[in-house]
């Protein structure tokens, strides 16, 4: 299997969380592409309309339930103004841009690598008849077909795991905040700035299984917003409500053998999802944190 993250062999290796753990953007990026047209399909029908955490406060929640609790929470802490002007960037199926677009009446742009999201999104918006939401194929580490001061509201929920270069994510969000705009930024971090043996080869393993070129602590992801001029507002972890997700998730995988898996998704698809125990091991042992984080352009 070749991919663009390799897990090395040295047992003895220390690998620091705050940088990629293989030096290739353009493959990395087209590999991350090329995973969400292949699998995105295949979690639709396992995860249901949005693919990331839930928040769990009584253990009730079904996962929808928890999942939108989580956008909830979100937006109390933003305080999202009337028919705000939202970036959704890496809006994956687009489960929190409709919610958004429908329950807020917001104005909404999603953005993602993947064509195949852009065209379940869009679907999903015409059955919902929701016409105040758009989706695009976009590098969110350049956001090129947008001018500065577009939006009141730039949304990132689980995708920056996933962005080759943090710190370039965060200016393109700066430039394009209007002043007086937030970023709101819910990512899964590391618990420390570097590991060494066993734990650098796990942090290794996730990071090829889940296709994150790295995984910065919360605290560094503070640092890159100050350092770009944000005012960070809020910088929290919220690891003790949403870690339930992949108990949930792997309950809910259970109901799938590995074949259908594969069928739906291929080799990488089941990849991801076999290293769903190795996750919740890692939140367990606060290798894995989940962080937010509230900014405001001035």
């Amino acid at each position: 299997m070749a991919l663009g993250l390799s897990l090395g062999s040295d047992s003895m290796e220390t690998v620091r969380t705050d940088r990629p753990v293989t030096l290739d953007r353009v493959r990395i990026t087209r590999e991350i592409a090329d995973f969400w047209n292949k699998t995105s399909s295949a979690w639709q029908t396992i995860w249901g309309p949005h693919i990331h955490h839930g928040y769990f406060e009584h253990n009730r929640e079904t996962p929808v339930e928890a999942q939108e609790k989580l956008i909830e929470k979100l937006l109390a802490l933003l305080e999202v103004p009337p028919q705000a002007d939202i970036l959704d960037v890496g809006c994956g199926l687009g489960g929190s841009s409709l919610y958004l677009a429908k329950k807020y009446r917001a104005a909404v742009t999603g953005v993602t690598l993947s064509q195949k999201q852009v065209d379940i999104a869009a679907g999903l918006a015409r059955k919902g008849r929701i016409e105040n939401v758009v989706f695009k194929v976009e590098d969110a580490l350049s956001l090129a077909s947008f001018d500065g001061n577009s939006f009141d509201v730039v949304w990132s929920l689980e995708s920056c795991e996933q962005f080759y270069d943090k710190q370039m994510f965060i200016q393109q969000a700066f430039r394009v905040l209007r002043p007086g705009g937030r970023l709101m930024l819910a990512t899964w971090c590391s618990g420390a700035d570097e590991y060494a043996g066993l734990q650098a080869k796990q942090y290794r393993k996730l990071c090829v299984s889940l296709q994150l070129p790295y995984m910065p602590t919360i605290d560094c992801y503070a640092k890159l917003l100050q350092r770009q001029g944000f005012i960070v507002r809020q910088n929290a972890d919220w690891s003790a409500n949403v870690k339930e997700t992949w108990a949930v998730g792997l309950a809910s995988l259970r109901a799938y053998s590995f074949l259908d898996i594969f069928r739906m998704s291929g080799w990488r698809g089941l990849l991801f999802a076999r290293q769903g125990k190795l996750m919740r091991e890692a939140f367990d042992q606060q290798r894995v944190r989940y962080g937010v984080l509230l900014a405001d352009k001035p």
